[in-house]
């Protein structure tokens, strides 16, 4: 994310997670490492808040990777172009200055203030590689920004051929978690919850079926 100075007189954002990895700032418990091929869930803190889980590293067959961060306007990131689930393509073989990262914006999108990837855009809620990284075989990969939970925002790395059931489940858990805010409704609680883990199980269809179903008073 790094735009220099985004207005006049204020900070410029701060440091990316491939930078932070570099100076140790971030340990190898705040990494979850996910293959290509395979499906997974992750929860993740804000980049400058620190955290739990805050990045998602996926190793390419070529040596390259992709490295996933939320990125949120607060503390060393008070002044960003734009918040939300960045994907920067890594290539460890690069010369510094000759694209050792890369930011993946999402298609049509021209800059930074578009760089990141959200939910509830259609034009920007998934990233999708199908690209050959090793001899005849196929990257497969899809990335998914999902619901929010305060500041963290999940993300789910699976295959393209999942993204489309994943995407309507996740549209409608995050319809039900707005619905939600500021109410002590408890059994709208537990069906987030249920629809939360039928998606955390990879049950793409049932968990959009319990959303909408309990959404639509059916």
């Amino acid at each position: 994310m790094s735009q220099h100075f985004v207005k006049k007189g204020e900070p410029p954002p701060g440091l990316s997670s491939f930078t932070k990895i570099r100076l140790g700032w971030i340990g190898k418990h705040q990494v979850q490492i996910v293959k290509p091929g395979e499906t997974s869930f992750a929860l993740l803190s804000p980049l400058s808040k620190g955290g739990q889980l805050l990045v998602v590293k996926i190793p390419l067959n070529d040596g390259t990777y992709y490295l996933i961060e939320n990125r949120q306007p607060m503390g060393f990131d008070k002044m960003l172009p734009d918040c939300g689930i960045l994907i920067l393509e890594v290539n460890p073989e690069a010369r510094e200055g000759f694209g050792t990262v890369k930011v993946k914006i999402p298609s049509g999108s021209r800059d930074f203030a578009n760089a990141t990837y959200k939910l509830e855009m259609n034009n920007r809620n998934i990233f999708i590689d199908n690209s050959f990284s090793g001899l005849f075989q196929r990257n497969n990969i899809a990335i998914i920004p999902l619901w929010k939970e305060k500041d963290n925002i999940g993300v789910l790395i699976t295959t393209p051929d999942h993204s489309e059931a994943a995407i309507k489940a996740a549209q409608a858990i995050q319809a039900l978690i707005d619905q939600n805010l500021g109410t002590s409704d408890n059994k709208k609680e537990t069906v987030i919850l249920d629809a939360i883990t039928a998606f955390k199980s990879k049950d793409f269809e049932k968990s959009y079926a319990i959303a909408t179903r309990k959404h639509e008073g059916r």
